[in-house]
């Protein structure tokens, strides 16, 4: 029997990310049926189906879903959409890759955290689609991360955001909170308190706005965050500093001029290691780089050899929420939950 794959929903980031990584699997992976693409309008269905090789097209996730029978769902729509569809897709018991975030609060993250949970009490596989998490760049610097932990060794992270003409009406929080979840990929830890500052910028629009983060995790190490979305130059860097060592990344993000991205391991004022990005990817391509690929394959090998896959909804109910406290412009968050805590992401 194939594997099938449904999509849900087929906007700019199922083309720029999903898309190739669907088409690359199920090239190396014959086994795989692109069963169907859905979304409202037939005709992006249909484009998208015909660039990436999808066998259907629907308008309805209900009927797509009752006609496929898929072996799991990929739900790729945009964020005031994913927790309705997310949870009915769970209800229904399909596996599911959802994009970020997990809905807009709290309160939308754990609902649809319950409903992964099974009857007998075991959990539909799910992920959610936290790309920075699985760029091979960042996989990279956690692994030395994870060494010096151990060690007790790191002491600071610094992770900024710059954007160019972020004029529109998104909050600051959709996208900061790739910084927010990538400091909590990068340390191994939940946040134990943050504080929060903003500076409105009411000239280039109602919404638009500088923010800054600063605090500590639980493990002791503390952190800055800055994002600023109307700069000169598109990027996302992070600098970690230990105990004699050093480590700077800049992320491989889609149109920054740091792309394909880099990562440098620094001690006694000398670069003593210096990681490419498209070297550790194995490849040129966007949305490998970017870690579409890996969320996508890894969390599908996982279904098909009965594994419980990493990156699950809960790990990404903190996020979720210190995002929250940024849409609602709060001054501080303390941590409150337990969910998540000792997951590996």
């Amino acid at each position: 029997m194939p594997f099938k794959i449904c999509v849900v929903g087929c906007g700019s980031i199922a083309w720029r990310g999903h898309g190739p990584a669907y088409r690359r699997y199920a090239a190396e992976r014959t086994d795989t049926e692109l069963a169907a693409c859905v979304d409202t309008d037939l005709n992006k269905a249909g484009a998208f189906a015909k660039e990436f090789g999808f066998a259907r097209t629907y308008s309805r996730v209900d009927e797509a879903l009752a006609s496929e029978r898929p072996d799991v769902v990929c739900l790729l729509v945009p964020a005031p959409h994913i927790a309705l569809l997310a949870i009915s897709i769970l209800e229904q018991g399909y596996p599911l890759l959802l994009e970020k975030p997990p809905g807009v609060s709290k309160d939308e993250a754990e609902r649809i955290a319950d409903a992964a949970q099974q009857p007998d009490g075991s959990e539909l596989p799910n992920r959610v689609a936290f790309n920075r998490r699985y760029m091979p760049l960042v996989i990279q610097a956690r692994g030395q991360l994870n060494e010096w932990s151990a060690d007790g060794k790191i002491h600071h992270i610094a992770y900024d955001i710059s954007r160019v003409g972020r004029t529109d009406d998104e909050d600051a929080s959709v996208t900061i909170i790739h910084g927010i979840d990538a400091l909590r990929e990068l340390t191994g830890s939940d946040y134990r308190e943050v504080r929060m500052q903003y500076k409105r910028l009411p000239h280039l629009g109602a919404d638009v706005t500088n923010v800054a983060l600063e605090g500590e995790f639980l493990s002791g190490v503390t952190f800055s965050l800055n994002y600023y979305p109307a700069a000169g130059a598109v990027y996302e860097r992070a600098q970690i500093s230990g105990e004699g060592v050093s480590l700077r990344m800049k992320l491989p993000f889609w149109t920054s001029h740091d792309s394909p991205g880099s990562l440098e391991l620094w001690s006694n004022n000398e670069c003593t290691a210096n990681w490419k990005g498209e070297a550790v990817a194995g490849s040129d391509e966007a949305y490998i780089i970017n870690g579409f690929y890996e969320e996508n394959a890894g969390f599908f090998d996982d279904i098909r050899a009965g594994r419980k896959p990493v990156g699950g909804i809960a790990s990404a109910i903190q996020t979720v929420e210190v995002a929250e406290a940024v849409y609602r412009r709060a001054a501080q968050y303390v941590g409150t939950m337990n969910a998540g805590i000792g997951e590996k992401r």
